[in-house]
């Protein structure tokens, strides 16, 4: 507890592997104990040339199964301590309210790989035919225009982009896909962008609450405010201007809002006590952890959105009860109208940039008319993924060192001078293989929530509201309820990944078949069934139950020699102290006791004199 840190123990090294959007080779990157979140971030936006970084993020899962975003102002090391496997995933924090806003095509192709990934685990809801556009729009940014020769029958199988892709949605998007022909790429995702963010479910990251009546619902946070969802309809919409205080209390997520429908600047002089009634609407979550998780994800989405400028943040501070002191929110960076001021300064020209394709080794035609926008095949921004051996100077917590900065912030150059990897002992943590899928996590089962919901008109805020064009529907023949793959990070490999062996089946497998029974009479070897049956030895050890009554036990004896040490210098010691004057004034009310325990005393002293 009082160990001082030693040297070795800054300059130690730790590695992390971190996953793109597109599914392709993950990269490692190292850093130190006082190493922040920004600077790891940063990082990743230079390998993928990325300038408008404000829209996103780093995200891991905890050993408990719980997903964080990365925090720019902790250190990387506190944040993912303890986890077996430092993974880190670059997603979409936050979904512009105008995609088309953003300045570079370079950002505008990373929000739609984030699109396309939340169309196919069900995140991004739609009417079928915007769905069957959609994913027309993908089809031809990713092969180019229909051409018999090269697009058999049934290609659009090999390609998955809806939840519950049927063969009557592939053909459909097959005639979708010839109606396309001649849009470049940079032209089927911008009409991509602009389709889904008009969608209801538009940047939703959805989390599975329940309300005041126990009924299963989801919870969504976007630019407009938090909205639900029952069966496959939004059914309330708090908008920012509404909610007055967002909260939690354990399992609880609280939405303190108003019931004006209409609230903006020109009316905010009113008092709205009187034409509003404040109301608190309770979610309950199914962990304490998950509702702080999304109580973070409710605020910073507000901040981001409502502010003017990430000068006037307030303090912001709640889950505080009688034996905590609650959860202190930090909302660091620029918000959205920063963002798109920034955005439009940028100065240099449009980076050249390498697209993916999800099926590599599928036949893609070239366009003729693609001299503007030809970044299907080679790119200069390939190079980027290569690994860069420039030196980085670390971010370091407040405190370590005053002259290096604890942030990273614009238009201040970096000494090149000092570098990431000193001089000590190089310790690395256990790393995923570099696969093309995302981390593992246990895949939570979600119960259909449609019969909870018998059919009703949509509502928002508890008033229905007719005829509004945001009815989700997304089946030819039925009506699908809004139920996302809940998949943590959202892998497509996640469900085929279960059937895989481990390492450890696959080596006693290999060892199986080297070892053949004949073999093992010959070479008096036990077979696998008797090596797994017979009993292990232990080492004599004493069970954990008779430890911790162990240590209880020492506690308690330690206490009483405590407090008989401190009733000794209080009432019986010469000692004359200011301090202990004090105590014995207070403690007078122990003056009987004092007696007893002197009378008790003498009698024993007088015994042992005899």
């Amino acid at each position: 507890m009082f160990r001082k840190r030693s040297k070795s123990d800054v300059q130690t090294e730790y590695t992390c592997s971190i996953r793109f959007l597109d599914d392709t080779e993950s990269i490692q990157l190292t850093f130190k104990k006082d190493t922040l979140g920004q600077w790891l971030f940063d990082r990743v936006c230079e390998k993928l040339n990325l300038v408008e970084k404000d829209y996103f993020g780093l995200r891991y899962v905890d050993s408990e199964n719980q997903r964080h975003w990365l925090d720019p102002l902790k250190t990387v090391y506190k944040q993912l301590k303890g986890l077996s496997k430092m993974v880190l995933c670059f997603r979409v924090k936050f979904y512009p309210e105008d995609p088309m806003k953003l300045h570079e095509e370079i950002t505008r192709y990373y929000l739609f790989l984030q699109l396309r990934r939340d169309l196919h685990h069900g995140r991004l809801l739609c009417p079928h035919d915007e769905s069957i556009q959609l994913a027309a729009y993908i089809i031809q940014s990713e092969v180019g225009d229909y051409d018999p020769q090269d697009h058999g029958p049934g290609y659009v199988s090999e390609f998955k982009m809806l939840p519950k892709q049927t063969p009557k949605h592939e053909e459909k998007i097959m005639e979708a896909h010839r109606a396309l022909i001649g849009q470049v790429p940079s032209d089927c995702e911008a009409s991509f962008l602009r389709k889904a963010a008009s969608m209801d479910t538009y940047g939703v990251d959805p989390h599975q609450v329940k309300d005041q009546k126990g009924d299963q619902l989801y919870l969504g946070v976007t630019h407009l405010g938090i909205m639900t969802f029952r069966g496959n309809r939004r059914t309330q919409l708090f908008k920012w201007a509404q909610i007055r205080r967002i909260a939690y209390e354990g399992k609880m997520f609280i939405v303190h809002h108003t019931n004006s429908e209409d609230e903006d600047a020109s009316n905010s002089k009113k008092d709205i006590s009187i034409t509003a009634k404040h109301q608190a609407v309770g979610f309950k979550c199914a962990t304490a952890p998950g509702a702080k998780y999304l109580w973070r994800c409710a605020v910073e989405q507000q901040l981001f959105f409502t502010l003017s400028s990430s000068a006037t943040v307030p303090k912001i501070r709640s889950g505080g009860s009688i034996f905590s002191r609650g959860s202190k929110f930090r909302f660091s960076g620029r918000c959205q109208n920063e963002a798109y001021e920034a955005s439009e300064n940028i100065g240099r020209t449009e980076p050249p940039f390498a697209r993916t394709s999800s099926l590599p080794n599928f036949g893609k035609r070239s366009h003729p008319n693609d001299n503007k926008n030809n970044t299907m095949r080679d790119s200069l921004a390939s190079e980027s993924f290569k690994d860069d051996r420039r030196k980085f100077n670390v971010y370091l917590a407040s405190g370590k060192n005053k002259e290096e900065a604890a942030v990273d912030v614009p238009h201040i150059m970096v000494n090149n001078d000092s570098t990431v990897v000193k001089d000590g002992p190089q310790v690395s943590a256990p790393l995923a293989q570099a696969e093309p899928f995302e981390e593992k996590v246990q895949q939570v089962t979600v119960s259909s929530v449609s019969r909870a919901a018998p059919p009703q008109e949509p509502k928002e805020n508890g008033q229905i509201v007719k005829d509004r064009a945001g009815v989700l529907e997304t089946s030819i023949d039925e009506t699908l309820p809004y139920e996302p793959n809940r998949t943590f990070e959202d892998s497509d490999e996640e469900e085929n990944d279960a059937s895989k062996p481990d390492l450890d089946d696959q080596i006693k497998k290999l060892e199986e078949e080297m070892v053949q029974p004949s073999m093992q009479k010959d070479l008096n070897l036990p077979s696998p069934a008797a090596a797994a049956t017979a009993p292990s030895k232990t080492s004599g050890g004493k069970s954990s139950s008779g430890v911790c009554g162990k240590a209880v036990l020492l506690s308690l004896v330690l206490v009483l020699l405590l407090s008989m040490l401190m009733f000794y210098l209080v009432f019986f010691s010469p000692i004359k102290h200011p301090l202990l004057s004090n105590l014995r004034q207070h403690l007078q009310f122990l003056e009987p006791v004092r007696d007893f325990v002197g009378q008790k005393a003498s009698l024993v002293g007088s015994y042992f004199k005899k």
